[in-house]
C-alpha cells in the first residue's frame, strides 16, 4: 500500500497541475452599451470574452508615483477574426494618488492636473477628445507591480457629443483557487499531520 507521505505526494502534484490549468486561465471581459449616434459602439451592445485562446492580452502599468505605487493601467485586448480588437486607458495620475477603488468623475482622454484620466476604443475608433467618469470596484497588484485584478464601470462621450458609451470592464491574470484546490491543500495537511512520526517511532 502507499504511504500517507506517498498520498500527499500525489495530491501536491494534483493541486500543481490545477494551478497551471488556472495559471492559463487570464480572462478579461468587456460590455459595451452604446446609445444611438455614439461613435465607439455605433449604437450596439457588446459582450466580449477575451482569453488566450482567441486573444492576445496585455495589461500594463503605464505610469507609476514617486511612492511606486500604480498610477496608470492600460488594457490592449487583440481578439482573432471573432472578437474585436479593443484598448481601455485608466488613470489616476493627474490626481496625484495610486489607481484604486473608488468613483472618478469628469475624466479625460488627456488628463490635465485634477482629472482622472479614462479612453476606451474599439475596432480602432477612438475619441480625440472626451469627457466621462468611471468606478474602480476592484484592483490588486503582484509584488512587481504586474496587474492581478481590475474591475471597473464607466461612462464616455466622445468629442464633447451627448451620445454616451457605458461599460463594463474586468480582468483577472491569475483567477482565485478553486474549491477542488482548496480542499485538497486540507486533505494534505491533515495526511501530512496524521502521519507526522512520533518520538522514538518509526
Amino acid at each position: 500500500m502507499k504511504s500517507g507521505y506517498e498520498f500527499a505526494a500525489l495530491l501536491v502534484a494534483i493541486i500543481a497541475l490545477g494551478g497551471a490549468r488556472q495559471a492559463e486561465a487570464q480572462m478579461a471581459h468587456l460590455t459595451l452599451q452604446s446609445e444611438p449616434g455614439e461613435f465607439i459602439g455605433l449604437g450596439q451592445n457588446y459582450n466580449l470574452i477575451y482569453t488566450p485562446s482567441n486573444s492576445s492580452l496585455s495589461a500594463v502599468v503605464m505610469r507609476t508615483l514617486p511612492s511606486g505605487e500604480a498610477s496608470e493601467l492600460l488594457f490592449v485586448l487583440s481578439g482573432d477574426q471573432t472578437i474585436p480588437f479593443s484598448r481601455l486607458f485608466f488613470s489616476t495620475d493627474a490626481l496625484g494618488i495610486p489607481i484604486q477603488p473608488g468613483v472618478f468623475l469628469d475624466a479625460q482622454r488627456f488628463a490635465q492636473p485634477g482629472h482622472p484620466g479614462l479612453d476606451v476604443s474599439l475596432v480602432n475608433r477612438g475619441c480625440n477628445t472626451l469627457f466621462g467618469n468611471f468606478t474602480i470596484s476592484q484592483v490588486s497588484f503582484g509584488a512587481d507591480n504586474s496587474i492581478q485584478s481590475f474591475a471597473a464601470s464607466f461612462e464616455q462621450h466622445c468629442e464633447g457629443q451627448i451620445p454616451a458609451l457605458f461599460g463594463t470592464f474586468t480582468y483577472n491574470a491569475v483567477p482565485e483557487p478553486s474549491t477542488l484546490s482548496l480542499f485538497a491543500c486540507v486533505a494534505v495537511v491533515g495526511i501530512l499531520a496524521w502521519h507526522k512520526p512520533q518520538g522514538g517511532g518509526e
